[in-house]
């Protein structure tokens, strides 16, 4: 009798339980254990980094980062030596594209990226060249990457967004809810990655947020100082900014790349200025030019520095990034063995200018006509 005892009570009380069970919606149940939430420990390469808000972050940018060739192709369009996905590899994390409408109307969404004119510089299909980021970032979930899109014909926000569904970019694409944010609001990198949104796209014009909610109107969440600039210290007065911004609530974005001016049939035309690239990428450059942006406008170091053949100088650029970041910077190889155009004389720091070679000259000669046919 005892143990039948004994056995009820324990059923009554089983029963019990169950009736209280039974009682909590599934989703009370669920809830009542916390869920594990993933979180990056290592953001864009320095666990010191996840907390820190996207907009306080300094990253190196390639400018034209789709125009590939050698320093000596730098007279017919060319800004960048490595290819885009070895430029991730090496530590770039602000992708500068120039797109414009394709003469080919059946190419996806119509969109090239070409320098100036597609007769220059033809530097593929928009979908091409998002491929290849997103294969890069589906490698590297720990980083988040930046694209900025120079919008040159105008296109509708809607032509581009064709190519980043098609390639699957926009499911990594950072979607704020508005079209604008204060310095002071970006997420940090650590939350932008733990979401899976690891790319934040501006485009410089014909945004529309409310079609197109990732691609975000460039100049009114940053502010530039000009670019094609041919003569150092580099001038960081405000100059280009959506109208009615303050600067001092935006991100800003440095062009630290230099040209040189020739005239040409009578026409100025501006080519990187691969004589003195050493010293515009190197360390002591872009600290001092960050420093006078900083000291000038009291915002801190600018978000973006803008560079061409950033592999030009071993380093010198990430280098420069860690020190604006407050991270320890490890030296690594930078591109890849077969590099061209990287000589001792593309090396010196000499501010002698220096004279054309025939090849630059017909260079520069091409590139004028080129020019002269897209404008007729």
């Amino acid at each position: 009798m005892f143990q039948l005892n004994k056995l009820l009570s324990a059923a009554v009380a089983l029963a019990f339980v169950a009736q209280l069970a039974g009682a909590l919606p599934q989703s009370s149940q669920r809830s009542a254990l916390p869920e594990l939430a993933k979180r990056a420990s290592v953001c864009n390469g320095d666990a010191s980094l996840c907390s820190r808000l996207y907009s306080n972050v300094t990253y190196i940018g390639a400018h034209n980062s789709y125009a590939v060739g050698t320093l000596a192709g730098a007279t017919v369009g060319k800004n960048q030596e490595q290819s885009v996905s070895q430029q991730l590899n090496d530590g770039i994390r602000l992708l500068q594209v120039q797109a414009h409408k394709s003469s080919n109307s059946t190419s996806g969404s119509g969109i090239d990226l070409c320098h100036s004119s597609c007769s220059l510089e033809n530097g593929g299909t928009l979908e091409s060249y998002l491929t290849k980021v997103k294969t890069w970032v589906d490698s590297n979930p720990n980083d988040v990457v930046t694209l900025l899109i120079v919008n040159s014909d105008d296109q509708a926000a809607s032509s581009f967004a064709s190519a980043f569904q098609s390639t699957g970019l926009a499911s990594k694409a950072y979607a704020p809810g508005s079209a604008a944010l204060a310095r002071d609001a970006w997420p940090s990198l650590g939350s932008l990655i733990d979401a899976g949104k690891t790319v934040v796209v501006f485009m410089d014009n014909s945004a529309d947020t409310s079609s197109v909610p990732y691609i975000l109107p460039h100049f009114q969440n940053t502010w530039e100082n000009a670019y094609d600039q041919t003569a150092t210290p580099f001038n960081c007065t405000v100059d280009r900014i959506n109208s009615g911004s303050s600067p001092t609530n935006l991100m800003y974005l440095v062009n630290h790349y230099l040209d040189s001016s020739f005239s040409l049939f009578g026409t100025t035309v501006l080519v990187p200025n691969t004589a003195q690239i050493a010293t515009t990428n190197s360390y002591s450059s872009i600290m001092a030019d960050a420093n006078n942006c900083a000291a000038m406008h009291g915002q801190g170091y600018p978000t973006f520095v803008l560079t061409d053949f950033y592999d030009q100088g071993n380093g010198s650029v990430f280098q420069a990034a860690a020190a604006m970041n407050g991270v320890s910077y490890v030296a690594k190889p930078i591109g890849n063995a077969t590099k061209t155009g990287s000589g001792s004389s593309s090396q010196s720091t000499s501010t002698a200018p220096r004279a054309l070679s025939p090849a630059s000259s017909v260079g520069l000669a091409l590139t004028f006509i080129a020019l002269a046919a897209s404008w007729l």
